[in-house]
């Protein structure tokens, strides 16, 4: 809306015009911030990058997991060798 009136009744959507300069908030479409300062649109994302970051995301979950359990055996052999060795 051109005002920028932020009150109470816009933000539980209970009015259909702006108290303030009388904006039909029914009909206006609603734009982000970057549409409302003018900044060109940004491109849609491929999916050929969509799956690689997925696929980049379960490998690195799988790597730490690997380390987190190789880690987790080296304490338990740690802690062993401590608690058996006199």
């Amino acid at each position: 809306m051109a005002c920028g009136y932020d009150g109470a009744l816009l933000r539980d959507g209970l009015a259909s015009r702006c108290a303030r300069c009388g904006c039909d908030l029914r009909k206006r479409p609603a734009r982000s911030y970057i549409e409302m300062e003018g900044f060109p649109p940004l491109p849609p994302r491929t999916s050929r990058r969509r799956d690689y970051d997925v696929e980049a995301r379960h490998v690195h979950r799988w790597v730490a997991f690997m380390f987190l359990v190789m880690f987790g055996l080296v304490m338990i052999i740690y802690l062993s060798a401590a608690a058996f060795s006199v």
